[in-house]
């Protein structure tokens, strides 16, 4: 199950924690609309979530992005657990429909994703086909204008610290984690930027089919503003992008050791008609806290 080795003693205290794990910490938390945050968000409008580690101190951010159609909410262990590492957390709302998936395979375009992404990111350039959004409404610049309502609410926690004179983000200091639609705009940003760690949850798998055969996306293979090191990722061999992202994840450059692939049976409340439950069950089955506790490290290590 867990593809990074461990001294057996380890592995064993691990995997027992993920029936058995407790909060020692207290995680205080919090809800804002992004439509509270900046009145021009007229769409996407479920709640952010912000959680706080007991220790927030200059603690590292970790914004969480979502798959397609998802909510913040959703994956409440998971970012939980991020929170214990020593995180102050974002999960955030965000442009997440049409998937690029759903739009891209289709056209010969290999740039296509390239512009989606950028498109959903920052606001910016032509967008992919039937693909627009307010700048205002781009992952960034909600980021901005939540962590911009933080200060002002609590400015005793210093949230503007995270942000540049100028207003933009100061990566440095943000982790960004995604799931699906969501690992894949994590993954687009650490390309661009140079942040404190990302951690993909079974995605990017941009491609196009041409006229021949499927060619990924350029833009998977451009040199990394972010070290590798910093580079961590999931994919569970049982999901329908298992092989895709055998493919992928190399040509991103994540280092070999950094990958985790999940195995274990879907949970008995899971729905296994459901094609994807495999690939969603890498953010909620609490069989996995080990890993996540692997991808997120912990604070201070990067």
């Amino acid at each position: 199950m867990f593809t990074p080795k461990l001294p057996s003693f380890v592995s064993c205290i691990l995997l027992l924690s993920a029936f058995t794990y407790s909060y020692p910490q207290t995680v205080e938390s919090e809800l804002i609309r992004p439509s509270k945050a900046n009145p021009l968000i007229k769409n996407f409008d479920d709640t952010n979530v912000i959680l706080r580690p007991a220790k927030m101190n200059d603690a590292p951010i970790l914004v969480f992005l979502p798959g397609t159609n998802g909510k913040p909410e959703n994956p409440k262990l998971l970012l939980q657990v991020a929170a214990e590492q020593g995180y102050r957390v974002l999960g955030l709302e965000y442009d997440d429909s049409p998937a690029v998936d759903q739009v891209c395979p289709k056209l010969p375009d290999r740039t296509c994703a390239e512009k989606f992404r950028e498109m959903r990111i920052w606001g910016t350039g032509a967008g992919a086909p039937g693909v627009t959004n307010p700048v205002e409404e781009s992952i960034v610049a909600r980021l901005v204008a939540l962590l911009q309502i933080l200060e002002k609410r609590h400015p005793s926690e210093k949230w503007g610290e995270y942000l540049t004179p100028d207003n933009q983000p100061v990566w440095s200091r943000i982790a960004i984690a995604g799931q699906s639609q969501g690992a894949g705009m994590a993954a687009f940003i650490a390309k661009k930027e140079s942040i404190y760690r990302v951690i993909l949850f079974s995605s990017p798998i941009d491609f196009t089919k041409g006229e021949e055969n499927a060619q990924f996306a350029p833009w998977l293979t451009w040199p990394s503003a972010t070290l590798a090191e910093r580079w961590y990722a999931v994919r569970n061999v049982r999901e329908p992008f298992n092989q895709m992202l055998t493919k992928t994840y190399p040509l991103l450059g994540i280092p070999t050791n950094h990958v985790i692939t999940n195995n274990l049976d879907l949970p008995s409340n899971a729905d296994a008609s459901n094609p994807m439950a495999y690939h969603g069950t890498n953010i909620k089955d609490p069989r996995y806290i080990p890993e996540w506790r692997f991808l997120f490290g912990t604070v201070g290590t990067k």
